[in-house]
C-alpha cells in the first residue's frame, strides 16, 4: 500500500570536502571527522545527481530487437553551487592547488593571490554529502572517496545574483580501488 512517509524532499543538505584518502564516516550517525571541511552554504537549488550509463547492444541476424545488452561504462556526477568564497572553492573552480596560493594583506582583510594556470590541473578531492528530509527524518549520506570537477558554471557578478561557484563533480574509482560512491540511506526497510 502507498505510504506518504516514503516520499522524500531534500530540503536540507550539507557538503564536505577532504583530501583524497581521508577517513570517511562508516555510517549515517558518525560525524564527519578530522580532515573533512564544511563546504559552506550551498545555493538553494540544492544537489543534482546524474547517472549516465553506456551500453553495447547486440542484434541478432534476422531479429529486429536486441538479443543482448551489455553495460560498458557508468558515470555518476553531483552538481552543487558553493556560495561562500573560500580557498577551497577558489581552488576547485580555478583548478589551482591551495598550496599554490599566497596570502595577501593582514588581519580581517587578508586574502589570497594565485595565477590562473595556462592548462588546468586535475584537482581531486574527497566529497561528502548529507541530504536530510526534516519531515520524514530520512537521511541520505553519500561518500565519494575521489572526485574531480568536470564542469563549471559561469560566475555572474551583478546585483541579482550571488558571486557563486557552480561545480559538477564526477565520482571516480578511488586510487586504492573500491567503489566511486558509498551510499547510506535511512528509513528504507528491505522487503521480506
Amino acid at each position: 500500500m502507498a505510504n506518504t512517509n516514503n516520499v522524500t524532499v531534500g530540503g536540507k543538505g550539507f557538503a564536505y570536502f577532504g583530501d583524497v584518502g581521508v577517513t570517511a564516516p562508516a555510517d549515517l550517525t558518525t560525524n564527519w571527522g578530522v580532515g573533512w571541511g564544511d563546504a559552506g552554504i550551498i545555493l538553494d537549488d540544492g544537489l543534482t545527481e546524474a547517472l549516465n550509463e553506456d551500453e553495447t547492444t547486440f542484434n541478432g541476424w534476422g531479429y529486429n530487437s536486441p538479443i543482448r545488452i551489455e553495460p560498458k561504462a557508468r558515470t555518476i556526477t553531483f552538481k552543487l553551487t558553493l556560495t561562500e568564497v573560500t580557498a577551497r572553492a577558489l581552488s576547485l573552480y580555478y583548478s589551482v592547488p591551495i598550496a599554490d596560493m599566497s596570502v595577501i594583506g593582514t588581519g580581517a582583510d587578508a586574502g589570497v593571490e594565485f595565477d590562473d594556470p595556462e592548462t588546468a590541473r586535475a584537482i581531486y578531492v574527497a566529497l561528502g554529502l548529507d541530504i536530510i528530509d526534516e519531515q520524514t527524518g530520512r537521511h541520505f549520506r553519500y561518500v565519494v572517496p575521489r572526485a574531480k570537477v568536470s564542469d563549471r558554471d559561469n560566475v555572474e557578478d551583478k546585483a541579482e545574483s550571488l558571486h557563486s561557484f557552480g561545480l559538477t563533480f564526477t565520482a571516480m574509482v578511488p586510487t586504492t580501488g573500491g567503489t566511486p560512491v558509498k551510499r547510506f540511506i535511512s528509513r528504507v526497510p528491505l522487503p521480506v
